[in-house]
């Protein structure tokens, strides 16, 4: 599954029974950083979690965006046909075991980083 190839993932795994794919979600954004060395991907969670914390049910959370930043890029290639920016994101490692983020949908990208780390899950209330 996807959040396994990353580091610092434990607690997105607490707030799902099963963490879902990443399918038809909302892309914030993407940067690129330190001369493409670094890439930053912020993206909504395709649902809301079975067991959020406390705090962010008395806030009335609803939605969850993560920041997931990927280090030492071999490979970038960003299309953009929208504005608005939903998408399917696959995170996998190829045969060589470097870490491969193929987004596909109104924003197509395809990033090979040699690592992955989530930075922050946040909860936000949407709409």
């Amino acid at each position: 599954m996807w959040f396994e190839i990353l580091d610092g993932n434990r607690f997105i795994k607490n707030l799902y029974v099963k963490v879902p794919e990443l399918k038809n979600i909302r892309i914030e954004g993407i940067k690129i950083h330190n001369e493409g060395r670094k890439v930053t991907i912020e993206f909504d969670m395709p649902f809301y979690a079975e067991n959020p914390p406390e705090k962010w049910m008395n806030l009335g959370f609803n939605s969850i965006l993560v920041e997931v930043d990927f280090f030492d890029i071999h490979e970038i290639d960003l299309q953009s046909i929208e504005s608005k920016y939903r998408a399917d994101m696959e995170i996998y490692k190829d045969e060589i075991d470097l870490i491969n983020i193929k987004i596909s949908g109104s924003l197509n990208a395809f990033i090979k980083a040699d690592t992955g780390i989530i930075q922050s899950v946040r909860g936000y209330m949407n709409g």
